[in-house]
């Protein structure tokens, strides 16, 4: 796994916090910027239990990010990228814990997502076929071919349609 590192347009600097033990600790804001996660989402994220409860600085009360809390941060990130829902992220976060015992369910989670952006892709491929095919049609238009442009839209139904199915249809999720 990699580890996030500071950006460098961040000047604020770890600090290291008696409460964190001798390691550095991280504000919000800038776990906020080494996660590419805003500050609302990882509060969020807490509230509702998939980051565990982060330490609090006693003096202030605001919240301490240690490097393991980035390290979870980067993996959640990433789960969050793949449009992972909640509910499996909570799942598969709660599996890590449990090593090879629960490397199958991970698996089965992760083809799961896998399937999900299968479908998404072959939706944006449809997508991508049809604004292909509007582009000739308006070339048959601008070069004043009614004819070509009636024949491009009469062939193309099948393309038509998938790009309608796949603009309404939901996808699991």
């Amino acid at each position: 796994m990699t580890t996030i590192t500071q950006p460098q347009a961040e000047t604020q600097t770890a600090q290291t916090h008696p409460a964190q033990g001798s390691g550095p600790w991280y504000t919000i804001r800038q776990a906020s910027l080494m996660s590419g996660m805003p500050e609302t989402t990882l509060r969020y994220y807490e509230t509702i239990g998939i980051i565990p409860p982060i330490a609090r600085d006693p003096s202030s009360g605001h919240r301490c990010y240690n490097q393991e809390d980035l390290d979870l941060l980067e993996t959640i990130s990433c789960l969050s990228a793949t449009g992972m829902s909640l509910e499996h992220m909570r799942e598969y976060l709660g599996n890590r814990a449990a090593g090879a015992e629960a490397a199958g369910r991970q698996i089965e989670l992760l083809a799961e997502q896998g399937r999900r952006l299968d479908q998404r892709m072959a939706g944006l491929r449809a997508r991508k076929r049809y604004v292909h095919l509007k582009i000739q049609y308006w070339g048959h238009i601008r070069d004043h071919d009614q004819a070509g442009a009636t024949e491009l839209i009469n062939q193309s139904a099948q393309i038509i349609e998938a790009a309608k199915r796949s603009g309404n249809e939901r996808l699991p999720g």
